[in-house]
């Protein structure tokens, strides 16, 4: 049976609008699953005043420009980052929508980067990388990875792919934090950054969980050196690695495989 997909720019904008309607529920895990609280139950309420928000109060963005980014009970300000969440939301839905359309390429990249929305910023806020988000992570890209494009061919080996790369980023993440804890004496790596990684891997295979590795400690390690005469910090400053592995994790899904395969093919030119 044919899905019925309503035409252009329908289409673009109803995936626009149900991506707006999802980043407001990730602003939900956002504040609630650091403090481990139910993201379904209560309804969304002030963080102040505790009174609970009408829907006509809780439209993404627009909403929040209406009431002038304040609670329209207690007046305390609604911080930019809300409406912010919900336009990446309706942005990554949209995006997919138009680069993939009614697929399995679209489901799987669009909930996957609302996913490492998430992992951004509760560990921006709370150094944190909620198990609710990366251990369910983990187990649906295995389950789904028969129908991933982004883990090559179809086949058992996509299966593969995604058990390869969960290990691979895991056991890579895991292996450095414990040699630099034995050297030196200094946890440098949290085990929510190992299941981060077993999370990419099974959505990204090897590749990509390489590639989200080496891209994350490039920008962890441009952001570093900036802060120090930005913000008087130095290079032993605390750093949230689950920042600069949210946004390399969607690069790598999009486009490892195909930076692996340009860089061979320089390296190992066809005959050679």
């Amino acid at each position: 049976m044919t899905a019925i997909v309503p035409p252009e720019p329908f289409a673009t904008v109803a995936a626009l609008a149900a991506g707006l309607v999802l980043g407001s529920f990730l602003n939900v895990c956002i504040h609630r699953l650091p403090l481990g609280e139910s993201v379904v139950r209560p309804r969304s309420r002030c963080p102040n005043c505790r009174g609970e928000i009408a829907w006509y109060q809780n439209v993404p963005v627009v909403s929040w420009i209406a009431l002038g980014a304040r609670c329209a009970r207690c007046g305390t300000a609604i911080p930019w980052r809300y409406p912010a969440v919900e336009l990446l939301g309706g942005i990554v839905t949209a995006g997919a929508w138009r680069a993939f359309g009614p697929s399995a390429a679209f489901a799987i990249v669009a909930g996957f980067a609302l996913s490492m929305i998430v992992l951004f910023f509760t560990d921006l806020d709370h150094q944190m990388l909620p198990d609710a988000v990366t251990l369910p992570g983990f187990v649906l890209g295995i389950a789904v990875a028969w129908f991933n494009p982004f883990l090559g061919e179809p086949g058992l080996g996509r299966v593969w792919a995604a058990i390869a790369g969960a290990a691979t980023g895991a056991g890579i993440l895991w292996g450095i934090g414990a040699v630099y804890q034995r050297v030196r004496g200094v946890e440098a790596m949290g085990m929510g950054d190992v299941k981060m990684l077993a999370f990419v891997g099974a959505f990204a295979g090897p590749r990509g969980a390489l590639f989200t590795i080496f891209l994350g400690s490039v920008l962890g390690a441009v952001v570093g050196v900036l802060r120090i005469p930005l913000r008087g910090g130095s290079l032993r400053d605390t750093l949230p690695f689950g920042c600069f592995l949210a946004p390399s994790a969607i690069a790598a899904l999009l486009f490892a495989r195909r930076v692996f395969a340009a860089y061979f093919d320089l390296v190992l030119p066809p005959g050679s």
